[in-house]
């Protein structure tokens, strides 16, 4: 039966060497919360190989680590202990790069509303704030500040949102922040790029520069060039003709040279024509974001004849009712000798020219992005790409805001307590950082080292490696299983320790293959004794001996 160690064996092996003294510190530690684990005493089943069923490959590595179960009937993760020690300490380091905000942990139960109902019955006066609550629920990592005013609630959120980006890059993950607007308001997303993110989404990367889109995000292109010599505005005949596809193939040119026309309801402003390049889509959000917020949805048809008459599919910019709001898109600006449709059955003008012919002061950013789009920075085509989220900030916390009791007394009467939120998706950012690396960073690693060795039997040497690791406040894992060489060498590298060791026989001697940063360097007993300068204050001398 092959004489491995088991959690006995500290104490065997040291009197094996003749070294009481190790023996006894090993006992010793085992009651220590850095004592050493062995897996055959942990929960922590590791695979070689990769789950199938697991598209994301950041979140399979978590699972073939022994970290936690995949569940794919609803697609969540069993974390299993070291899984929920990994999953701490990343809250933890996260909580830790926040400090100036000195974020205060709550715990609100099953209460639907979390901190904020915390924050209604806490902050009463201008001394309770700024404050910051943390709340974990599940997997996610929910922040709730709150300040005096806005202009520095909002520059708290930008610092806070600093913060996080600068705790995720340490932990290797490059975020990048994509702006865009939602039903609820302004949202400021950290995302990454990913191969098959769980609770990922479809987006926009420039190959250049590694800039990030959504669809949605807001980007200003520049309007069309001014070189062209104005046409003549004339009306001319497009039987069956009410999309751009048809317009395109029976007047042979590009979308491009089109000038589209779609009309939306817009609460209290009734019909509104937002007139966009016809190789470009509107975005609905961007378009109630022009409206300051009003609800708007596209205009029924009843709705358009009554103002524009049966001219559905030829409507145009030229001539547009004085009760029709204009709003154009950046796309539409400054354009020459385009096609707009003539606002009756059956006929388009070509020729139009902003200015001359159709004009708004009503401008904004109302189209998606769309692959092929130049990218702001550097002018590369950009292609689409799947994004993983790791945080969502909310400079104006839409609940906090419709809160009526969210109060306190500034000194000489109540006002409203401007509030920010965000919500840090732990899967995701130690999935991103799981993808991004071989190794687990040591700011959340559940332990320090993970030690084997070559052969069955557990080697003399491992007793007084532990003792040194130990000594210089490492936690130790060590594999006491059985299985062949080969396995366990796998096995230890989806483990993703900070630092692997393995030992294995160099001739008389033991040696030590030590893996870190990426790189396996050997060394000699006595060469990593000193170079972890681990040294027993009792007999001040190594403890590798």
């Amino acid at each position: 039966k092959p004489r491995l160690l088991d959690r006995h064996g500290a104490a065997r092996l040291g009197k094996a060497l003749g070294s009481h003294a190790h023996a006894g510190r090993l006992r010793r530690l085992t009651a220590e919360e850095n004592a050493m684990k062995w897996m055959s005493e942990l929960l922590m089943p590791v695979s070689r190989g990769r789950s199938s069923k697991l598209r994301d490959p950041g979140l399979a590595k978590i699972a073939q680590g022994g970290y936690g179960l995949w569940n794919p009937n609803d697609k969540t993760l069993i974390l299993l202990p070291e899984g929920k020690i990994l999953f701490q300490r990343a809250e933890d380091f996260l909580l830790r790069s926040l400090e100036a905000f000195r974020p205060q942990r709550l715990d609100c139960g099953t209460s639907a509303r979390g901190a904020l109902d915390a924050a209604v019955r806490l902050v009463k006066r201008a001394g309770d704030l700024p404050v910051c609550f943390a709340e974990r629920r599940g997997d996610k990592l929910n922040l709730l500040g709150l300040h005096g005013d806005f202009e520095t609630s909002f520059e708290m959120s930008n610092d806070a949102l600093r913060a996080v980006g600068s705790a995720a890059y340490a932990l290797g993950v490059s975020l990048r922040r994509v702006d865009r607007l939602t039903p609820e308001g302004h949202r400021v997303d950290l995302l990454c790029r990913s191969e098959a993110p769980l609770r990922g989404e479809e987006g926009l990367a420039c190959p250049g520069c590694g800039w990030l889109a959504a669809f949605d995000s807001p980007c200003r292109f520049a309007g069309a060039p001014a070189d062209a010599a104005p046409e003549e505005l004339r009306e001319v005949p497009t039987p069956d003709c009410p999309t751009v596809e048809k317009l395109c193939g029976y007047l042979k040119i590009a979308p491009s040279r089109i000038v589209k026309c779609m009309f939306y309801a817009v609460e209290g402003r009734g019909l509104a024509a937002v007139i966009l390049r016809a190789d470009r889509q509107v975005c609905l959000e961007k378009v109630r974001a022009a409206f300051q917020g009003a609800s708007v949805r596209p205009a029924e048809p009843d709705e358009l004849a009554a103002v524009m008459g049966d001219s559905a599919g030829y409507m145009g910019p030229v001539g547009l009712p004085a009760s029709v709001t204009l709003l154009a898109d950046f796309s539409a600006v400054g354009v020459k000798n385009a096609v707009v449709g003539a606002n009756k059955p059956g006929f388009h003008k070509t020729g139009a020219c902003w200015g001359r012919d159709f004009k708004t002061d009503f401008v904004a950013d109302v189209t998606l992005l769309q692959e092929g789009d130049h990218c702001p920075h550097c002018g590369a085509s950009l292609e689409k790409s799947e994004l993983r989220r790791i945080a969502a900030f909310r400079p104006v916390d839409p609940a906090g805001l419709a809160e009526p009791s969210l109060t306190f007394f500034n000194g000489s009467a109540k006002a409203h307590v401007p509030a920010w939120s965000a919500e840090i998706d732990l899967t995701a950012l130690l999935s991103a950082a799981s993808e991004n690396s071989e190794r687990w960073p040591g700011e959340i690693a559940p332990f320090d080292v993970y030690v084997y060795w070559e052969g069955d039997e557990a080697p003399d040497a491992l007793a007084p490696l532990i003792g040194a690791l130990e000594g210089a406040g490492l936690r130790v894992v060590g594999d006491d299983r059985g299985g062949t060489f080969e396995n366990r060498r796998a096995e230890a590298a989806a483990i993703r320790a900070p630092q692997t060791v393995c030992l294995k026989k160099g001739g008389d001697v033991w040696l030590l293959d030590v893996t870190r940063n990426g790189r396996t360097e050997t060394f000699s007993p006595a060469q990593f004794a000193a170079q972890q300068e681990t040294f027993s204050a009792a007999e001040r001398r190594p403890f590798w001996t």
